[in-house]
Parts: C-alpha cells; structure tokens; sequence
C-alpha cells in the first residue's frame, strides 16, 4: 500500500492528474483499472470518480503491488551553458530575460540548473514532491524577452490560472516593422488564427471562417524612434532609422498571434521572413517582450500587484522596490 498526503501546493487538481504524475513508468490502463478495482481510497473511502477534486490534508492510498514496486520518473537535470539575465527574484517568483536564438526547453532546463546550484537540498526536495519547474507562459526561439517562472507549487498554480487573465498579467511587447504607407495600422486588432500546416505558421483574418479558428486581440501603439530603443534591439542603425516601432499589448495569447496580425496589416517584424520580412536575420526576429504588468493576484502573490517590470535596456530595470 502506498500512502500519500496532499500538500497545499498539490491541492485543487484532479485525483487522476495526480496519480499521472506520481507513476509516469506505469501504463496508464493500469491507473484507470484502480479505480474500477476499487484500489483508490481518500481519507479511508474508495473513489471511482476520476475527476475528484483534491484538498489539502487529504490523505490518498493506493492498494497494489505493481506499483509499489514502479519506480517514480524524476526528472532528469543536466547542466547547462545557456545563459539568461536574472531580472527579479524571490522565493516564489523568477523572472528572467530569455536571449534570441533560444528555445523554451534549453532554457527551462538552465534556469532548473540554476537553482539546483543555488539550493541543492530544496531542488531535490521539490523534485521528490513531483515538482517540476517550468515557464508558465512561452516565447519563441526568435523573439526575445522576459519569462516568469514559478519557484513552488502554490505559486505555479495560482500563475497558471493568472496568465491566461489579462487584467490580472498583462504583457507587451516591442516589435520593429517594417511598415507599408498603403495600409492603415490599427490601434486596436481582433481576430481569428488559424494553422497554415503548409506554411508552418498561423493565418489571422478578421472573421471566422474556419471551425478551428481561435479568437485573438491586441492593442498597438506607434513608439517614437529613440536610440535606447536601438540598443535594447542591438539593431544596425541604417535598420533601425528606416523601420516602425511599435509597442504591442496582449488580449489574448495566442501562437504566433503578434507575428501574424502585423503582417496581416502590411507590417512585418524585421527579420522574420516566415511572415513575410524581406530581411532576414539568423536566430531573430525584431520582437522583444519587453513588459510585465502583474495587477490583484490572490494571495501568497498579492505583494506583486501594481508591480511593473521593464527592460529599457540590455540591462534589466523594474520600477519598484519589491
């Protein structure tokens, strides 16, 4: 028999989520058969329902052998040469900034080996409680910018579910176009995205007119040329002086939505010639994820809120003292 008891942290998922994680090397026709065998008891009563809410302090026991003797995945840590730039750090939260030319997994994996360096036993001790850091949201390989990174499981819930809600995370961006004078830029896009599987990339277009289309929206605002804006782009100057800034803000965030609504409106990023940039340059887009806003985040979080933070620079800034 094997015994489980539901920290905090572990709390508000689903029964099966939970034994997912806990025996990755175990079929998972396996895992439904307990609940049908009747195998699965919290707090002492048998569970059939799947999808039963965990809470803190509940006690989960598991009657069989075979997975007694299954080894648990932990997951595998490796060192890493890939740099980042530690913006704000505290003992949930972990902002960083994400270089061009690097993709999500390299630099999930160097910021897990940064802080398995900073405190190994707390690493490994997290690691045993089945919690794995990642970004909660993404960048592509091309574009540059900062990332959040949760430090604990209540934190990685809790940001999971803010991300998703603007008003509670919002985020902007700074994209160099290359803009036509024939088409009229708005201040404010809503759309639809749809998979180009042949291009490998998404089509926006104003209406739906594809089932799997995914609703998406953004505000962009014209950004005078200023040359601090050129070194955070570490652009050439004969680029930089004939192209547009703009600073974008999310609604929603969707793959490639950015990328895809600019060259929709004759706007493409400088560089990114899979939307249409007739400049290309190697490992990067002209598009940097310059700003984080975190506003009314629930508790342990609530400290963050009204917090900004800012790269003005290739060295960090944020305009509170946290």
């Amino acid at each position: 028999m094997l015994s489980f008891v539901i920290q905090e942290g572990e709390s508000d998922q689903t029964i099966i989520s939970f034994l997912k994680k806990r025996f990755k090397t175990t079929p998972l026709s396996l895992v439904y058969k307990l609940f049908r065998a009747k195998k699965v008891k919290i707090n002492g009563e048998n569970v059939r329902y799947y999808h039963h809410r965990l809470k803190s302090g509940e006690k989960v026991e598991i009657y069989d052998d075979y997975l007694e003797k299954s080894n648990l995945t932990i997951y595998p840590l490796s060192k890493s040469k890939i740099y980042f730039e530690i913006v704000y750090e505290d003992k949930n939260i972990l902002i960083v900034l994400k270089d061009h030319g690097i993709t999500m997994p390299s630099l999930d994996n160097s910021v897990r080996y940064y802080l398995f360096r900073k405190d190994p036993v707390r690493y490994q001790k997290q690691v045993q409680e089945f919690f794995i850091l990642t970004a909660v949201h993404r960048l592509d390989k091309v574009t540059k910018g900062l990332v959040i990174y949760p430090k604990s499981s209540v934190a990685k819930r809790l940001l999971y579910k803010a991300i998703g809600d603007k008003t509670k995370i919002t985020k902007r961006y700074l994209a160099l176009c290359k803009i036509s004078p024939k088409k009229h830029l708005p201040s404010y896009v809503s759309g639809y995205l749809k998979k180009d599987i042949y291009g490998q990339k998404m089509t926006f277009s104003l209406k739906n007119t594809n089932s799997e289309a995914q609703y998406c929206a953004l505000e962009i605002r014209r950004v005078n040329q200023e040359k601090k804006f050129a070194e955070l782009f570490q652009v050439p100057a004969s680029i930089f002086q004939t192209s547009q800034l703009l600073e974008v803000t999310l609604h929603t965030g969707r793959k490639h939505q950015i990328r895809s609504i600019l060259t929709f409106f004759d706007a493409p990023i400088i560089g990114d010639k899979k939307y249409g940039s007739k400049v290309e340059v190697k490992d990067k887009i002209y598009l940097f994820a310059y700003k984080i806003i975190f506003n009314d985040l629930p508790s342990p979080l609530s400290y963050l809120s009204g917090k900004e933070f800012e790269i003005k620079s290739w060295k960090y800034e944020h305009n509170s003292n946290v």
